[in-house]
């Protein structure tokens, strides 16, 4: 199967050939790179090219540079403008696990009648401690995937539609809601992968700004017409974690927070 990687850039050029190295070292070869560039005016760019002649795969990626009005913007434009039958998104400041990742997605998405392929990820975090974070049951919908080590066929999005562009933070979410209503037989469609697939920083947007996404999750929940009991109490128990996680790091107890998401990310 062809697969697709896109990663949106913005001034990436201090993380960016990490991650074009964790491509182009695939063991699976039948890919292309799509990158979405917000006119960067460092030397993103030039890494990315460079790299890739270096390696002699100037072939393999497609850049579009141009203002877009956001990260879901910028996904939307890869994935239109993507050749391959499955889609995957890889972060600027993110890298595949090891080489085996794309070999993993296709051996998982070649089975009959699995359109997903969803794994661990490795999330790098100087501040609260380093984990691997299996997907978290979802207490709306029942299924959990985490978004930067998910591989969807294109056939997918056209049935779901592409990302919300009102959304900033937490265009993932607002995804696997309308992913799991478009598709009630989700479990059965899907090929879990038990090992991580992308190392992932600490710091994106959507993690600095929890309270935001927080909000955008809720329009979400209202907007697909899935607020109710069950739903409220979760997002107020999503709440009153992130102001409790807050307030422990201000009185300097890390070490109890760096416990408590261990836990929480434990493999259920």
């Amino acid at each position: 199967m062809f697969i697709s990687i896109i990663t949106p850039t913005f001034n990436s050029g201090s993380s960016i050939e990490k991650t074009v190295r964790s491509v182009i070292t695939q063991s699976y070869g039948k890919f292309e790179h799509i990158i979405i560039d917000n006119l960067s005016i460092d030397n993103t760019l030039e890494l990315i090219r460079n790299t890739y002649k270096n390696a002699g795969l100037e072939n393999r990626v497609k850049i579009i540079s141009e203002k877009d009005s956001g990260i879901s913007d910028a996904f939307n434009k890869g994935i239109s403008n993507s050749l391959g039958e499955i889609i995957g998104i890889l972060n600027s400041d993110d890298v595949f696990y090891d080489e085996s990742i794309l070999s993993k997605i296709n051996s998982a998405l070649i089975q009959p009648g699995k359109l997903i392929a969803h794994g661990n990820i490795y999330f790098e975090d100087n501040v609260f401690g380093s984990n691997i974070r299996f997907p978290l049951r979802d207490r709306i919908l029942g299924v959990g995937f985490n978004h930067p080590g998910m591989f969807v066929n294109k056939e997918v999005y056209k049935k779901t539609g592409l990302y919300n562009t009102d959304m900033h933070y937490a265009m993932d979410i607002d995804f696997f809601f309308r992913l799991q209503k478009e598709y009630r037989n989700i479990e059965e469609i899907s090929a879990y992968i038990n090992y991580p697939l992308v190392k992932m920083k600490a710091g994106g947007a959507s993690w600095k700004n929890e309270g935001k996404a927080l909000k955008e999750i809720k329009y979400s929940l209202l907007r697909n017409n899935l607020w109710n009991l069950n739903s409220g109490i979760y997002y107020f128990i999503r709440i009153g974690r992130t102001r409790i996680k807050s307030l422990l790091t201000k009185l300097g107890l890390r070490n109890i927070v760096s416990v408590w998401r261990n836990i929480k990310w434990r493999e259920s």
